[in-house]
């Protein structure tokens, strides 16, 4: 019998941004319990089932997560996981959270009013950590939540000298914040996970020479074409043994924290945006025993464990029902012959 893993980010309290609102995440777990049988994500490979089983997962580590999904979870009786990305975990106590509001300690207009999670990595870039998870909260959240690892900082970076924009003052990017504060000019370069393969380490002059160009006229096309004839070489380019050096500090620091602040054995893993190479992957197999894709699709008897697929439980009800229908019928077949079994 197949398996699902759905995944999503956020619960927010009332609409929907780039996640689920609490009433629709109440919908979806009522709507999957209809279909599947939910049981923890080790579970899947430590026994065997008839029923069709389905684990809801989390990934980053949210404060939303504590605040509203923790006590509904708690209260339909359901179990799910969380991949922490370690180092956006901070000490700062505990959070009031659903639970007290339903027991009149608290208004609902006074709990944790949730940041996109747009807003959160760019928040995260400049040292706050507001909109994330404390350990203590997550000591709490044990008795419904197993965990996992999502990586140390969930960031991307540059893996090339191709040049993609600048910071103009009006399309900021928190991806303009791995060079300091944005400033017009600051070059934004072609990246991908840091734990997905080498990185292209950007020479400080290079992005010193883009502040300092003249603002005028149709200065980003100008500025593109002169630093490729100032600079002989943008960067340089990590080679494979100093991303495999990289990536395995990466992996073994995110495992040592959640296991001691936690007192769990971390054995299972989700690529951040989904990102992974044959490179990352070796590495990351020798740290964990289950490791966790994007690729949307079911788990069976047949499924590699280094590269396990999981579906995203959507943004609305609609969404949320034609998911629940394709990976629970033979849907799912016809599913894989029209994507051709790619990744999307």
């Amino acid at each position: 019998m197949a398996d699902v893993v759905f995944y999503l980010h956020k619960v927010y309290p009332d609409g929907k941004r780039d996640d689920l609102s609490l009433k629709d995440f109440v919908r979806a777990l009522k709507l999957i319990k209809s279909r599947f049988k939910f049981v923890p994500l080790e579970a899947l490979f430590e026994e065997r089932d008839t029923e069709p089983r389905a684990v809801i997962t989390f990934d980053d580590g949210y404060a939303d997560n504590f605040v509203y999904a923790y006590p509904v979870l708690k209260r339909f009786g359901i179990p799910a996981h969380l991949f922490i990305t370690a180092d956006r975990i901070a000490s700062g106590g505990v959070r009031k959270n659903l639970s007290d509001y339903w027991e009149g300690k608290v208004s609902f207009g006074e709990l944790h009013k949730p940041l996109s999670m747009f807003e959160s990595h760019t928040a995260y870039l400049k040292d706050d950590r507001r909109d994330y998870l404390t350990w203590e909260e997550l000591s709490l959240m044990g008795d419904v939540f197993t965990f996992g690892s999502h990586g140390l900082r969930h960031l991307r970076e540059p893996v090339s000298s191709e040049v993609t924009d600048f910071y103009d003052g009006n399309n900021f990017h928190w991806e303009y914040l791995l060079f300091g504060e944005p400033e017009v000019g600051i070059p934004r370069f072609r990246t991908r996970s840091s734990l997905s393969s080498p990185l292209f380490k950007v020479n400080r002059e290079v992005v010193d020479f883009c502040l300092s160009f003249p603002k005028s006229g149709n200065w980003k096309e100008e500025l593109r074409r002169e630093i490729y004839r100032q600079f002989k070489n943008l960067g340089n380019p990590e080679t494979e043994e100093e991303a495999k050096k990289r990536i395995e500090e990466e992996l073994m620091e995110s495992k040592r924290l959640i296991e001691e602040r936690l007192g769990v054995e971390v054995t299972t893993f989700s690529w951040p945006f989904g990102h992974f190479s044959e490179l990352s992957e070796r590495v990351a197999s020798s740290f964990f025993s289950y490791i966790f894709t994007t690729k949307r699709g079911v788990i069976n008897e047949n499924s590699f464990p280094y590269r396990l697929p999981r579906v995203p439980l959507g943004k609305d009800i609609f969404t949320i029902v034609g998911r629940i229908l394709t990976f629970s019928t033979p849907l799912f077949s016809l599913y894989k012959l029209f994507k051709k079994e790619k990744t999307i």
